[in-house]
């Protein structure tokens, strides 16, 4: 599915572990439950979760898409403050593209 955050294009993949790793962005050891890739303004999501990982995954991954699109694109160390407007802020673009990508799956 696509979406747009700011009126950048993104699209959401599911994914399975391989690709995490044929990917690998970074050096993290285990599991990937999800991955945003602004260069190719993708969402992966591993494919094999169960529905209620999966939507938590995408609510996660979309914060992150969230904060690069609209708040900058620098590592940032937010204080709580921070992280509950970012919360407050984003909840209903958020919500929205999630609704939409599992409309008829619940």
């Amino acid at each position: 599915m696509k979406f747009k955050m700011n009126n950048v294009e993104y699209i959401i993949k599911e994914v399975s572990q391989q690709e995490f790793w044929d990917y690998q962005v970074d050096e993290q050891d285990g599991y990937y439950y999800g991955q945003s890739h602004f260069q190719t303004q993708e969402v992966w999501i591993d494919k094999d979760l169960p529905i209620e990982k999966k939507k938590k995954t995408l609510y996660h991954e979309l914060t992150h898409v969230y904060i690069r699109e609209y708040l900058t694109s620098r590592d940032i160390k937010p204080d709580e403050e921070v992280l509950c407007d970012i919360s407050a802020n984003s909840h209903d673009i958020i919500h929205k593209i999630v609704e939409d990508y599992f409309k008829g799956d619940n």
